[in-house]
């Protein structure tokens, strides 16, 4: 008798093996910073500025800055500086 082994030729997503629990969420984003996280894929950055500026409409007193990754997945001491200098972080990964 002869034992087969079958193995699965998947690798693991990259995003399973970079996930992380997500902080919770504000009350409110008035008087908040927020983090605009672009990656470097095609049309990010528009999608990321356009909701910048939809939140300032929307809530008073808040700053957005822009992190340019320029690279996927975004370099993760960028990652980190946004996430210590912004309450909230918005990331646009994909086109």
């Amino acid at each position: 008798m002869h034992l087969l082994e079958v193995l699965n030729p998947v690798a693991p997503q990259r995003g399973v093996l970079n996930a992380f629990q997500a902080s919770p969420r504000p009350q409110t984003l008035d008087d908040k910073t927020v983090g605009l996280l672009w990656s470097g894929t095609h049309g990010g950055d528009i999608a990321l500025n356009t909701a910048g500026q939809m939140l300032q409409e929307r809530f008073s007193n808040v700053k957005v800055n822009f992190y340019n990754g320029n690279n996927y997945p975004a370099p993760p001491p960028l990652v980190k500086q946004a996430g210590e200098e912004c309450d909230v972080v918005i990331g646009a990964t994909a086109d």
